[in-house]
């Protein structure tokens, strides 16, 4: 009898920290899929309301190499006003007389937005603005975490891609 009460000893010995492990990985598990869900929650919203900044990490020209960028560039959606600034590289067809500025940069009140999901749970969505020499059509690709390529059209440059991220904005 003793013999059995110390075999079950050393196995609830062993058994009860296991479970104990079993159940805070079951609890961490749980919290890191709500936050996803919160997250996914957060930036539809953003979305709908048509009120987030774009933030541009890095650059990928048609013609050339990806290149990091150390500056604040991206662009600013505020329902119904837009703000671009972003850098370009590669090839204009053509420019403005004695021009040496060949960013993306306006503003504008005048465009269309069109946000479709996807089957992953991200969106595409379709920035149309009118009347824009550098920029006729900004397409973007965002994942559920935010997380987004976008590419940005002219009808006198080569196309140019942007990877970077959505967030909320102040309104300061």
């Amino acid at each position: 009898m003793e013999n059995k009460i110390m075999v079950y000893h050393k196995f609830s010995r062993i058994l009860v920290p296991a479970l104990f492990l079993l159940c805070l990985q079951g609890y961490a598990q749980t919290d890191a899929a709500q936050e996803k869900i919160d997250k996914h929650t957060q930036l539809k919203s953003l979305i709908d309301s048509k009120k987030y900044h774009f933030h541009a990490l890095s650059v990928t020209p048609m013609r050339g190499g990806t290149r990091q960028l150390t500056s604040e560039y991206g662009f600013k959606i505020d329902n119904d006003s837009l703000s671009v600034f972003l850098p370009y590289f590669g090839r204009a067809y053509s420019v403005d007389y004695g021009s040496t500025d060949l960013s993306i940069r306006f503003r504008t009140k005048e465009f269309s937005y069109v946000a479709d999901t996807t089957k992953k749970g991200g969106w595409e969505i379709t920035i149309i603005p009118k009347g824009q020499a550098n920029a006729n059509k900004i397409y973007m690709s965002v994942t559920s975490s935010g997380y987004c390529n976008v590419q940005v059209n002219s009808n006198n440059r080569d196309p140019i891609s942007f990877y970077g991220n959505i967030n909320a904005f102040n309104d300061r």
